[in-house]
């Protein structure tokens, strides 16, 4: 009688962490899908926002942030779009020099608004988000 009754509350609770795991996959891709369709404008808000916070912007710094976030944000839509479209088929070395050189531009544009420390900030802060990343990568792989 006791086995009966550990195999049965090993199975109950085994069907309700299953049913928690497909809520939250339901909730991820509600979330997912809602990120996907903001403007580029919300988009650059949010951005914006988001790096005051974690740098302690100015109201100068933030507003010019707002700017480049904004063309940015534009700049991935353009791009996306034309993704869509397959309007253009480059190769490898061409996607990545040019990736490469956008980059490197975006990083001399943060270096003029930000100070030295904000900066520095900024870079630990992509560095984390790369790692978290990767992680999410190798978890989802599994």
């Amino acid at each position: 009688m006791k086995k009966l009754m550990i195999i049965a509350l090993a199975f109950i609770t085994t069907i309700g962490f299953s049913q928690d795991r497909e809520r939250n996959q339901e909730m991820r891709q509600k979330m997912q899908q809602e990120r996907q369709n903001l403007t580029p404008e919300q988009r650059a808000e949010l951005n914006t926002k988001r790096l005051a916070i974690k740098l302690d912007l100015t109201e100068a710094q933030q507003k010019e942030m707002l700017n480049l976030q904004l063309q940015m944000a534009k700049e991935r839509a353009m791009k996306k779009q034309q993704m869509k479209n397959k309007a253009e088929e480059v190769g490898y070395y061409e996607k990545t020099n040019k990736r490469m050189d956008n980059r490197k531009a975006h990083q001399d544009k943060m270096k003029a608004i930000l100070t030295e420390n904000q900066y520095n900030r900024w870079k630990e802060n992509m560095k984390e988000g790369k790692r978290n990343r990767t992680k999410m990568k190798q978890k989802n792989k599994q």
